[in-house]
């Protein structure tokens, strides 16, 4: 397979910045996810690496080569569209065999490898069906078929999975890893959905407004997450506003230190990094949710900010109730500043 490597890559429509200069160097073998809200800029990224958008700057290296401006069909890639992207009056074996016919391959050569990409992903025997025959989840899965059909040293995905429901993306996406393992292939995945990337990836990178904000492995991203857009877009964060003054941070009842010059601060606390004490911030139960492991209760702070808490199932709760909140572990972000994290507590 190879490496990739991004050097000062950025991408400008009509003089607005889709992604601005950013560069990210990628292994050899390893997944990762671009992960980001809509208009993000991860699809356009996705795209230049690709060859469907030409970079406004920067090179894109494949295995040390710059292929910044080498057409697609002339570039170690291959992608999967969020559509499926078959040609309905092909059968499943002419779909995944067409870019082999355009490589002048033999029959014999042809038939062997659609035969062997459709077994690997779980198709054997589906070679004769039309795509009308097959459900969302398995015309997915011939359109990976075709792109890795193709030993491409690069495989991109553009949010395959996205018109599929939750259960099937879910089974989906293990299997497109354990794929991705055995064939050892450099992938780079794109999606909006933080279980998917969580799920996946080796390493994540957190895009916003064309501009990376952190990589990292899953869970240093949950744990640590360098900036506030990271803390809020990745899982369930209580962002309380509040300030800091001598040493500790003073937000809807917590008081907690701070590690921060005096003046406005965000505290950020996780809904499993609270604890049940007899002292501490009081708030009122409006809602109780049974997520099965756990209890999610919704509450409020007498000043009206929403708390989240995530309690074991052994505690008893109900809506309108009060609990008294202290945390284990908190964070404390300010815009232009390294955030303040705490040492976690028993």
């Amino acid at each position: 397979m190879a490496s990739l490597s991004l050097a000062g890559v950025s991408k400008e429509f009509n003089k607005m910045t889709a992604v601005s200069p950013l560069s990210l160097d990628i292994a050899d073998g390893e997944l990762v996810c671009l992960l980001g809200p809509s208009g993000s800029g991860k699809s356009t990224l996705l795209r230049m690496i690709g060859g469907f958008e030409a970079p406004s700057s920067g090179q894109v290296l494949i295995a040390g080569q710059d292929v910044a401006h080498t057409r697609p069909d002339k570039r170690p890639t291959a992608m999967v569209f969020q559509s499926h992207a078959l040609w309905t009056h092909m059968n499943v074996f002419d779909n995944v065999a067409f870019g082999l016919k355009l490589r002048k391959l033999s029959k014999a050569a042809i038939e062997t490898k659609v035969m062997e990409a459709l077994e690997l992903v779980g198709l054997g025997g589906y070679h004769k069906r039309m795509p009308r025959q097959l459900s969302g989840g398995q015309q997915q899965r011939v359109a990976i078929a075709r792109c890795l059909v193709l030993e491409p040293k690069i495989l991109l995905m553009d949010e395959p999975f996205a018109s599929l429901d939750q259960h099937l993306r879910e089974r989906l996406r293990e299997e497109v890893r354990q794929i991705q393992r055995k064939l050892k292939i450099t992938t780079l995945f794109v999606t909006h959905a933080q279980d998917e990337a969580l799920a996946l990836a080796d390493r994540i990178v957190v895009m916003s407004m064309g501009a990376i904000e952190q990589v990292g492995t899953p869970d240093d991203i949950y744990a640590n997450p360098q900036t506030q857009f990271v803390a809020n877009f990745i899982g369930t964060m209580n962002m309380i506003p509040g300030a800091v003054s001598g040493g500790r941070i003073r937000a809807s009842g917590f008081d907690l230190d701070a590690g921060f010059s005096d003046g406005p601060a965000t505290l950020a606390i996780r809904p499993e990094d609270f604890a049940i004490t007899e002292t501490g911030t009081t708030v009122l139960v409006k809602r109780v949710v049974n997520l099965g492991p756990f209890l999610l209760a919704e509450a409020e702070h007498a000043d009206g900010t929403a708390i989240t808490v995530h309690l074991d199932k052994t505690h008893p709760v109900r809506e309108g109730s009060s609990l008294t909140l202290t945390a284990k572990r908190h964070a404390i972000y300010r815009d232009g500043e390294k955030p303040y994290r705490s040492q976690p507590t028993a």
